[in-house]
């Protein structure tokens, strides 16, 4: 098929769609690896992120084809014969640009079920989400059947028969569709602070899981900065060039939402791969302790009772109490808990191990030694949703005999 020279805004759209494109690929891979490998349970919003990636795609594509067939033109400058091949391209692209996002909102919306505990919560999440999906639905139809047939958006340049519904109603359309979709975005992006803020964790923790979580309402500001360009839609005389600000801010929206929803699962990967660094350039360090067994832990009242390559104990300073004392023992395989815990769904058991110290004083020459036990056992009582985020729960036991 013949092509038309690049020119006009076209290579803008061009750039766009290839930024966001491959943008969106790249986090879309890091999510898919981490869900399916790091943590093991790649549920029903990552099925659903990669829908809509799959229908970015065909959006990119689409985009892409319209551009060497004069997207981003004057029609002046564009041979009859390929306009409507150009506006055929252009129409193709708003059906998957809809069902796309539609895909991506419902992917947020579980993945903050996921995590949500208050039933309230839950039933906003439930709410917004099934309100624009219901409203996607509505608009994809819409400018799917705004001519009958359909092919009379692009053959009546040419001399096609059919109808088309009036231009401002398809406007109006996606004035409401982009208002829907940023109450969404603003809602899904400002409820994850209220799920997260009764969790036991310090106050920076909660606020970065709370802008991780709401990474992908930036795709909302897109929205924004698209709705002046919204009347465009009506200029039938030179519609190619018009609709361009409105196709690079629906590629961009579509594009940014997809990279920073994926972004926001990646915690588990980072965090494995850091700890791992940390773990493989401290283990000289844990090997080189083992000459001093008590050297100070740097932290009032404690000392470090032993260093065992990847086991750490830590005991409590025994001169806290006269004729008896605790010693609280805390071992665990780092290495291998690393490996456990970063896996969603799984039990951690840390087994304790009962350490007993003597402590005693002479008195009338005979020795009397006080024997401590304690044995703590901590068990992760991690759900899948809470080690995809790093979200633990934690029960200690500890039991002293006298």
């Amino acid at each position: 098929m013949p092509t038309v020279p690049v020119a006009g805004r076209g290579p803008q759209v061009l750039g766009v769609a290839g930024l966001f494109l491959a943008l969106s690929t790249f986090a879309i891979a890091l999510r898919c690896y981490t869900r399916a490998v790091v943590v093991k349970s790649f549920g029903l919003d990552d099925w659903s992120a990669l829908l809509a990636w799959v229908l970015f795609v065909f959006f990119c594509t689409f985009a892409i084809s319209g551009v060497h067939h004069g997207t981003g033109q004057h029609a002046t400058n564009l041979p009859p014969t390929e306009i409507p091949v150009g506006l055929k391209w252009w129409w193709a692209c708003e059906p998957v640009y809809v069902l796309s996002n539609m895909a991506l909102k419902f992917s947020i919306g579980v993945m903050l079920i996921r995590i949500a505990v208050a039933r309230t919560h839950k039933i906003i999440i439930w709410t917004v989400v099934v309100v624009l999906e219901v409203y996607g639905a509505f608009y994809f139809f819409l400018f799917v059947l705004q001519c009958r047939p359909s092919a009379y958006f692009w053959t009546q340049y040419t001399g096609g028969k059919g109808t088309c519904i009036d231009p401002t109603i398809t406007v109006d359309a996606t004035y409401a569709y982009s208002a829907i979709s940023c109450w969404t975005d603003w809602t899904l992006a400002i409820i994850p602070m209220f799920i997260v803020w009764n969790l036991q964790m310090n106050i920076r923790t909660k606020l970065g899981l709370s802008l991780i979580l709401a990474m992908a309402a930036v795709a909302s500001v897109a929205t924004i900065i698209r709705i002046p360009y919204v009347k465009d839609l009506a200029n039938q005389a030179d519609f190619l060039y018009a609709t361009t600000d409105v196709a690079i801010w629906s590629t961009a929206e579509t594009g940014i939402g997809l990279a920073a929803c994926s972004f926001a699962t990646l915690r588990p990967l980072f965090r494995s791969f850091f700890l791992r660094s940390k773990l493989l350039g401290g283990s000289s360090t844990r090997g080189k302790s083992s000459s001093n067994p008590w050297p100070s832990s740097g932290r009032p009242g404690y000392i470090r009772s032993e260093s065992r390559g990847r086991n750490e104990s830590f005991g409590l300073r025994s001169d806290i109490g006269k004729n008896q004392g605790v010693t609280t023992v805390i071992e665990g395989d780092a290495d291998g808990d690393l490996e456990r815990g970063d896996r969603e769904g799984e039990k951690l058991p840390i087994q304790g191990r009962e350490g007993k110290q003597s402590f005693g004083r002479e008195e009338g020459g005979v020795g009397k030694s006080a024997w401590n036990t304690s044995q703590r056992g901590l068990t992760d009582l991690s759900s899948d949703e809470e080690l995809a985020w790093g979200i633990r729960k934690t029960t200690v036991q500890t039991q002293v005999a006298h």
